[in-house]
Formats: C-alpha cells, structure tokens, sequence
C-alpha cells in the first residue's frame, strides 16, 4: 500500500516535473558486485555509488537540447543527494540525507534549477539551486 500511495504520489508531481534526458545520454548503472556493496552508476567517466533501489538516480536536461547536462543521485550510506556533470571534478553534494527517491528536475521560468524527491514517507520535497547555491530541502506543494 505505500509504495503505490507513493507512486501515484510521484506520478502526479511527474506530471508538474520536466523529466529529461535520453536513453544514450542517460547514466548508467554499473552491476553490482561482491566487491562493491552499493550499487553504482557511470556519468562522465564517474563511476559513484548510490543507494540499491529503484529511482536512485535522475538526469537533467537544463538546456533542452536532449543531452544530459547533470545527473542527481542518492549515495550511501546517508542518502544525501549528490550531483555530477561533464564540468565537474566529481560529485557534489547538492543536500542532505532526505531523499529515499529521486523524482525529477525542474527548470523554472526564474532559471533556477530545481530537484525533486520523496522520502521514505512518501513526502516529495525539492532543492532549488539559487545563484549558484542550492538551498535546503522544502516541501512540495503543488
């Protein structure tokens, strides 16, 4: 019963949230293995870890062009949400440890940059990147 509340949840929040990217431009998901006990994702020449669920992760497309241009992703063990791009050094940590889901991003008629996830309670919430600083989680209220 919650994972369906918390997919109808996501599904209408899906349908306020710009999903991006596509499939060849998309990170990938690198098999797990005994060595490496989170699951992990390529982007970039990046191989990072992130949390063994569905939904870890999600790609931006903030130009529209149908390239990714930042992937968002849950790491273990805290589930804080880092980022990574092609102009970055590596990951970056967007906010803190909240997110048990990703949902999408967002470009908003301002140009800030916006993140959407749920929680383990089914709460979505966002982190909005606001003159190069991303704020703290809120909670989405469409």
């Amino acid at each position: 019963m919650r994972r369906r509340t918390l997919a109808l949840m996501m599904s209408g929040v899906l349908g306020a949230v710009l999903m991006t990217a596509t499939t060849t431009q998309a990170a990938t998901r690198v098999a797990e293995s005994p060595q490496a006990p989170s699951c992990q994702i390529t982007a970039w020449g990046h191989v990072v870890p992130v949390v063994c669920r569905d939904n870890a992760y999600v790609n931006a497309d903030w130009t529209g062009d149908g390239i990714r241009d930042e992937v968002f992703f849950i790491s273990p063990p805290n589930n804080y949400v880092y980022r990574i791009s092609a102009g970055s050094n590596g990951p970056v940590r967007v906010s803190d440890g909240k997110a048990w889901a990703m949902v999408g991003t967002e470009k908003r008629p301002t140009g800030y940059h916006r993140v959407y996830a749920a929680t383990a309670g089914g709460t979505v919430i966002y982190a909005q990147q606001e003159d190069s600083v991303w704020t703290p989680w809120f909670v989405y209220e469409p």
